[in-house]
């Protein structure tokens, strides 16, 4: 008995010393108002402003609120109770079941009445639906029909249990753009601001459909090793975000940034600063498989290719003979009795009839209007349902897929050192993005996409700008029409500001430029190019210089790169401006973000010159 007593007086000292350490985990409403998981479920900046636009997220009726003031009011509204079932749904926990997972996790509520879990009917529906295990980060390779997509793009995929990965969910972050809206006033608003933007949820097939097979790009999806709770909580928050609307900014603002917000909901670091004045989505995914979660915050990485991407892999895998046949088949019209396609085996058939369906997809993908595409489709479809069932080729990954975490970071410092017929001078720069040719790791092979890239000289104590290019794309290399076309297109834009010579740093013109040609891969680390174009000059007489270029690109080894073109120009009377330009540049890749650049220019006159570049992002 005694020992009984003994026993129940240790077990309710236990319990009553546990119960402060309990009371004390729960922190006051002052306290959780400057908790940064709330402020985040507010998307509140540093500046205490939100990014959130519409007025119906708000509880306390206006966006201007404090973080304290949308606490009580959610608070209050939480306790609410239930007066008719119809409108159960509206009920502000159907509404923020983010908020009120994470108040009852952080708060005592029972010290501010009764709350009555309400059943949520549309909410759990949806919940149930999606029945999600895990989330993905997906990145879709740039886009250069669409200026706001050329440096890739984020989405979101929602791991369901059961389905199978096509018929998962998935979250775009995207701009609100009317339809036939004007490329111009596009831009215009889009780097400057003027269109609403937010959050939507389709089935990822949409997205894959629209990536790989209409817009050919490529995919790579992150799968994320988060905790089940942060999974339940950053989908609850994004039940909370469908129909909320935002500013968007084509530079800052963009899917990369709000997308790295949702997930900053269950990380301790940020995966973007606040205040970054541009946001690349290949820095998130940077920042992604750095991050320090519980463990590693990326457990698997996998690549999609496109339709296009599948289509030269499966060419590379084709014999002579069976490239042959092939191009026979498409110039006989598909006549399916031609003896070389007949004296196949059955086995080769079907690779030929495969990778021409492949082939014809693409072509269709690239003109929707031809008809007869879906004719030679009809044709190949007949022939493949005459020969047995199963695929005959499957894609082989290979060492040209780079996951875009690899890549080179996008902006970059340099210093250097020039030097002139006339003089020497030191040079500093720096570009905001993206990649150039000569650069390892480059996104694109043989192209270069280049934004606010600044050279500065330094020369009698005073800095005089040398080069600005604004705009800088240039693509060498598109895929060439396999059986058609041993040539691929390629076009060149410059919008900027240079020296009209190299003798000079006080002669400094506006210029745009734009250039149409031809290039041939020949072989997976040299490319030649042949280009026809015009250059106006803004401020200067005649104004107009016609000009061809012929060039070459090359991989020496893993290290070097090196460009080489000769142009000449019809200058009209443009004195200070040579005829004949000769361009040679070298690239060492001498360690990670960094580089060695070597360059020699020959015009009027001769310039040498050599630059250390970093590569850096936020």
């Amino acid at each position: 008995m005694k020992f009984q007593l003994s026993a129940f007086v240790f077990i309710i000292t236990f319990f009553l010393l546990l119960t402060p350490i309990a009371k004390a985990e729960f922190q006051t409403l002052e306290e959780f108002s400057h908790n940064k998981q709330w402020k985040k479920l507010l998307h509140i900046k540093s500046d205490n402003q939100s990014y959130i636009t519409s007025e119906h997220f708000w509880l306390s009726k206006t966006r201007n609120s404090t973080a304290l003031t949308e606490l009580k009011a959610t608070i209050a509204a939480f306790k609410q109770p239930l007066t008719n079932i119809e409108f159960v749904d509206q009920h502000p926990q159907c509404q923020f079941p983010a908020r009120y997972q994470v108040i009852k996790k952080h708060i005592d509520l029972s010290q501010y009445g009764t709350f009555k879990d309400i059943t949520c009917t549309k909410y759990q529906k949806w919940r149930k639906q999606l029945n999600i295990e895990s989330l993905s980060l997906v990145f879709a390779s740039g886009y250069m029909s669409n200026p706001a997509s050329m440096y890739g793009h984020l989405f979101l995929k929602l791991n369901n249990v059961n389905s199978n990965n096509l018929l998962d969910s998935s979250i775009n972050y995207g701009a609100i753009v009317p339809n036939a809206e004007n490329p111009i006033i596009y831009i215009l608003r889009g780097i400057f601001g003027g269109y609403d933007a937010g959050f939507s949820d389709k089935q990822f097939y949409r997205h894959h459909h629209n990536y790989t097979d209409i817009e050919l790009r490529d995919l790579w999806e992150y799968k994320l090793n988060l905790s089940q709770f942060d999974v339940n909580l950053i989908t609850n928050h994004i039940w909370e975000l469908l129909g909320v609307k935002f500013d968007y900014y084509f530079i800052d603002e963009n899917c990369a940034f709000h997308i790295a917000k949702l997930l900053e909901l269950v990380l301790d670091q940020q995966l973007i600063a606040d205040d970054s004045l541009w946001v690349m989505p290949s820095s998130v995914i940077k920042k992604l498989t750095k991050h320090n979660y519980h463990q590693s915050l990326v457990n698997d990485i996998k690549y999609i290719p496109s339709n296009e991407s599948i289509l030269h892999n499966y060419f590379e895998q084709l014999t002579q003979n069976q490239k042959y046949v092939s191009q026979v088949l498409i110039a006989n019209q598909f006549d399916f009795s031609d003896h070389q396609y007949q004296q196949l085996v059955i086995k080769d058939k079907q690779i030929v009839i495969e990778v021409l369906l492949q082939y014809f997809g693409v072509l269709h993908a690239k003109d929707k209007d031809n008809q007869s595409l879906l004719q030679s489709k009809k044709k190949l479809l007949k022939q493949r349902f005459t020969l047995p069932l199963g695929k005959s080729l499957t894609h082989q990954n290979n060492k040209e897929n780079i996951p875009p975490h690899l890549g080179m970071p996008p902006s970059k410092f340099s210093i250097g050192m020039s030097s002139s017929d006339r003089d020497y001078y030191n040079t500093i720069g720096f570009r905001m993005n993206y990649f150039d040719y000569l650069s390892f790791s480059s996104k694109n092979k043989f192209t270069n996409v280049e934004m606010l890239d600044l050279t500065l000289a330094i020369e009698d104590k005073a800095l005089k700008v040398k080069k600005i290019d604004v705009i800088d794309i240039t693509s060498l290399y598109t895929a060439p029409k396999i059986w058609q076309d041993d040539f691929s297109d390629a076009w060149a834009v410059t919008v900027g500001y240079q020296q009209i010579n190299n003798a000079c740093l006080n002669c400094g013109v506006y210029f745009a430029q734009g250039h149409l040609g031809k290039s041939y891969v020949v072989n997976d680390s040299t490319l030649i190019y042949s280009l026809l174009g015009a250059k106006a000059f803004v401020g200067y007489k005649d104004k107009i210089s016609l000009s061809a270029k012929l060039g070459f690109i090359t991989t020496l080894n893993k290290k070097l790169k090196s460009k080489l073109e000769f142009s000449y120009r019809d200058n009209h009377n443009l004195a200070d401006l040579s005829n004949t330009k000769l361009n040679l540049e070298l690239n060492y890749h001498f360690a990670p973000n960094w580089e060695l650049r070597l360059k020699y220019e020959k015009q009027k006159s001769s310039l040498v010159g050599i630059n250390l570049n970093y590569f850096w992002d936020f």
